[in-house]
Parts: C-alpha cells; sequence; structure tokens
C-alpha cells in the first residue's frame, strides 16, 4: 500500500474544488492572516477609549535614605530655670519623655489611588468615535476577504485554463508528429512536392515552442495557486459549474450593494466616527474633573504617629487658552468631516459604478459561452473534414494546419470563456457584498 502511495500520490488525491479552495486559503493565506492582525489592532480602539471613561487603579512605592535622623527634643526646647522652676513647683523632675523622630535616617512608604474622571467633554464621544471606527474595521475587512477569495477564484481558473492549455499544445504536437510521418511517406511514394515534408517539420517545431510555453504557464499558475491556498501545486481541480446569481436585473445588485456591501458600510461608520471626533474636539473647551481617593503608608509617621492615611479629593483643571492647539484641532476635525461624508458619497458612486460594470461583464460572458459552443461544435466539424480532405490529397497541409490550429483554440476559449463567467460572478458577488 504504502508502495502505491509513493507510485501515484496524485492518483489517490480527492480532487479539490473551488469552495474547498477559499476554506484552505482562509488557513493558509498570508493576507488574510495580515487581514486578521489588522482587525485585532483596530478592535483595541475601542479598549482605549473606554479606558478614557473607566477608573484607574495606581500603586507607587517609595525607600528613602536621608543624610540624618531629625528629631524634636523637648527637653531642649525650655531654658534651664524654667525646668528648675517647674520642679520646685511640682516637687519631682521633669519628664519630658524620649525625644520626638520627625525625619528618620531611612523608611519606606507606599501609596494605592483609584481615579475616576467625573467629567470630561471629550470622553464620550471619542468614545463613539472609537465604537464607529471598530465596526468600519469590520466591515472593510469583509470586503478584503471577499477580494481574497475573488482572487482564490481567479488563481483556481487559471490553473485549470493553463493545464487545459498544455493538454492542447500536448496533442497538437502528437498531431503535427503524425502529419510529419503522413507528409514524409507520400514525398517519399512521389505523391507530394518535398514542399509538404518541409511544411510538416516547421509545424512540428512550432508546436514544441508551443508546448514549451504552455508548460511554462501551468507551472506559474501552479505556484501561484500554492502561495495563495497553501494547497499543494499539483492538486487535482474540478472545474465549477455554472453560478446562478440572486438578482432578477441590474438595479436589483445596485440595491443589494447600497444596503449591505462593506465599503460603503465602512465609509458610514467613519463620517460618524468622525462627526464624534469633532464633537469630542468642541467639548474638549470644558473643564475636566476628577475624583481621587488614596490609601497610603509610611514608615516616616513623624508627628501624627499613625503609618495609615488616606485622603480623598475633587480635582477640576479648565485650560482657558492653549496657545491656539485646540481651535487648530477644530479646523482639522471639521475636515477630515467632510473628507468622510465626500468618500461616504463617493464610495457609494463607484459602487453603483463597479456593480453595473460588473453585470454588464457578466452578460457578455454568458453570451460569449453561447457563442463559443457554437464555434466549437463548427470548428471540429472544420478539422475532421479537414482532416478527410488531407488524407484525399485534395487539401494542402497549410489548410489542414489552420483547421487544427482553431480547433484548438475553439477548445481553450470554451474554457476561458468559462472562467470568464465564473469569476464574473463571483465579483459581482463580492461587490453587492453576498460572496460570503
Amino acid at each position: 500500500m504504502l508502495l502505491l502511495l509513493c507510485l501515484f500520490p496524485r492518483a489517490l488525491a480527492a480532487p479539490v474544488s473551488l469552495d474547498e479552495a477559499w476554506a484552505s486559503a482562509a488557513g493558509n493565506s498570508r493576507e488574510i492572516q495580515l487581514l486578521e492582525e489588522v482587525r485585532i489592532q483596530g478592535d483595541t480602539l475601542k479598549t482605549q477609549a473606554l479606558a478614557l471613561l473607566g477608573p484607574k487603579l495606581v500603586a507607587g512605592a517609595n525607600y528613602t535614605l536621608n543624610q540624618r535622623e531629625t528629631t524634636l527634643d523637648f527637653a531642649e526646647s525650655f531654658p534651664p530655670d524654667m525646668i528648675a522652676l517647674i520642679e520646685q513647683f511640682t516637687g519631682e523632675p521633669v519628664d519630658f519623655g524620649d525625644p520626638l523622630v520627625i525625619n528618620k535616617k531611612s523608611y519606606f512608604d507606599w501609596n494605592v489611588s483609584v481615579v475616576q474622571p467625573l467629567f470630561s467633554g471629550q470622553a464620550l464621544p471619542l468614545y463613539k468615535g472609537a465604537v464607529a471606527t471598530v465596526k468600519a474595521g469590520r466591515a472593510t475587512e469583509q470586503v478584503q476577504l471577499a477580494k481574497v477569495r475573488a482572487g482564490v477564484a481567479q488563481a483556481y481558473w487559471g490553473v485549470l485554463v493553463a493545464r487545459e492549455g498544455e493538454r492542447l499544445a500536448t496533442d497538437a504536437l502528437a498531431n503535427a508528429k503524425k502529419h510529419l510521418e503522413q507528409s514524409e511517406l507520400r514525398v517519399r511514394v512521389g505523391t507530394a512536392a518535398p514542399q509538404l515534408g518541409l511544411q510538416a517539420e516547421i509545424a512540428v517545431a512550432r508546436a514544441e515552442r508551443e508546448l514549451a510555453g504552455a508548460e511554462v504557464q501551468r507551472s506559474s499558475a501552479e505556484m501561484a495557486f500554492a502561495n495563495l491556498t497553501g494547497l499543494p501545486a499539483d492538486a487535482e481541480l474540478l472545474q465549477p459549474t455554472s453560478r446562478e446569481l440572486p438578482y432578477a436585473s441590474v438595479d436589483d445588485a445596485v440595491a443589494r450593494a447600497t444596503e449591505q456591501r462593506g465599503d460603503i458600510i465602512a465609509a458610514g461608520y467613519q463620517s460618524r466616527a468622525a462627526h464624534a471626533q469633532a464633537t469630542g474636539t468642541t467639548l474638549s473647551w470644558l473643564p475636566q474633573v476628577d475624583g481621587r481617593f488614596t490609601e497610603a503608608y509610611t514608615g516616616n509617621s513623624g508627628f501624627s504617629g499613625e503609618p495609615y492615611t488616606w485622603q480623598l479629593v475633587i480635582a477640576g483643571k479648565w485650560t482657558l487658552w492653549d496657545g491656539g492647539a485646540r481651535v487648530a484641532e477644530q479646523a482639522k476635525a471639521a475636515s477630515m468631516v467632510r473628507m468622510a461624508e465626500t468618500a461616504e458619497e463617493k464610495t457609494l458612486v463607484d459602487a453603483k459604478t463597479e456593480v453595473r460594470t460588473l453585470w454588464e461583464q457578466h452578460e457578455r460572458a454568458g453570451r460569449a459561452v453561447n457563442a463559443v459552443e457554437r464555434e466549437l461544435a463548427l470548428a471540429t466539424e472544420n478539422a475532421r473534414l479537414a482532416e478527410a480532405a488531407f488524407d484525399a490529397g485534395t487539401l494542402s497541409f497549410l489548410d489542414l494546419e489552420d483547421a487544427q490550429l482553431g480547433l484548438d483554440a475553439a477548445r481553450l476559449t470554451r474554457l476561458s470563456e468559462q472562467m470568464n463567467l465564473d469569476v464574473s460572478a463571483i465579483q459581482l458577488l463580492a461587490a453587492t457584498g453576498d460572496l460570503h
């Protein structure tokens, strides 16, 4: 069994469908991995903005080493005559106690504070803007993912067409060699001029050259597909079936795009974010109020003798003039609002134009598929008649080659037009937001 797996790995591997190629690309595509990282970075904006509204817990600690210890000795604060008078009056020595240490030689202290913004004009608008920006980023990610899937479909079909081109080139070379043998035989028996043999040799050389080019195209297409999806370059691919579109008309497709297309949704959220930013910039003229509660410990308790203490502070700050920075920021924010609104309008117009263009391309591709089927049927019959006439000696070799080249071209064109039809459908689905 192992020997069979080594000898026929491709024969035993299951063919890959376009849906499976999409799934593989989702797990292996570097483009998709980059998109995910961009989304992760964008999602942090919401948390960063929320931090402007939420409390902060701050801890600090210090170790202090002083040059000398500072003490307060009350016995040295009174003149000796006054001490003697007190002792005479009380009848016993005055006890002032041990000297009071005001500042120790070394000590450790720490503190923990909870800071809560009580009022900030900027905080809430900036948070709303961040939420809109995150939603815009997610909508943009969906647009980029659809583009990646369309790119995978293009690469998938590129492999199918390149392999078909190589197969046709291989058949053409075999055909040319067969005609060369027939031509040489007719020249030897004297039923044809020597020029017929030269024409046949030229046809073989041309077929060999075209086969070499087809092999390079097939190899390049397979490597591009493998890099994009992570699948083996030589994986067998299934030709996709005809794809039905969920639109009755181009106007229906345009309406769907207007409602759910990702870049239109993203542009709307970006406009909201710009308006929120402008509002926050305007409200930055208002004062800011914070509340702070601090619990502290010190090894240098001094006069109080208490190592622990707490403190509740409500602090306000109002910057009345900052040199014109906020005025400039307001002008910039207003410009960004106008840009976002213009971009939203442009995105909508561009999306409608793209959908209508892709609709026309899909319609043309459908007509082309029908036309090439008739072309292939005629080319097949023409090649059959040319082959029979050449065998009977009533048709020149060049006419035979023209008929054969026409048949090969029709075969390859049929697959190319089928590719155009499917890829244009996928691109249309992506343009309307329906490619999931």
